[in-house]
């Protein structure tokens, strides 16, 4: 059924917020499942994982307010930050399972940044520069294992 969690919106001139449908993930920790309208910026994206805490507004009203993130609420979070600089084996959303080297794991933007090492997908595009690398956001991370 979802929680109704209170989203930041961006660019308003005040503050505005919008309800959003989220899943509770951890105590304090919620995903949002919603999807942005096409006319407006939100805080923090679909799929992103965030952390609420009780907020009054403006009318005396009460409610969840999408805060901060908490991708540490992340089981692939936690994997591939302990093991920056290793080798995983990993499956996208997408349906990608590729080899990559976990370069840098970012809380902020909840994703990490790998050298793709292969892949069972044709790229569109293939890396101009040998120091070129890929991002991918923990959201559409499926599974993801260390390689021995």
């Amino acid at each position: 059924m979802g929680t109704i969690i209170y989203m930041a919106l961006l660019g308003e001139g005040t503050g505005c917020w919008r309800p959003v449908r989220a899943e509770r993930v951890a105590d304090d920790a919620f995903e949002v499942v919603d999807q942005i309208p096409p006319d407006e910026s939100w805080k923090f994206g679909p799929d992103s994982r965030v952390s609420c805490r009780e907020r009054i507004f403006s009318g005396s009203a009460s409610g969840l307010e999408a805060f901060e993130y908490a991708v540490e609420s992340d089981p692939h979070y936690q994997l591939l930050k302990k093991h920056e600089q290793e080798t995983f084996r990993m499956v996208f959303a997408s349906g990608e399972e590729s080899v990559v080297k976990v370069l840098h794991v970012d809380e902020q933007y909840e994703d990490f940044i790998y050298d793709l090492l292969s892949t069972n997908f044709e790229r569109d595009h293939y890396r101009a520069k040998s120091d070129a690398v890929y991002v991918a956001r923990f959201a559409d991370l499926v599974s993801a294992r260390l390689e021995a």
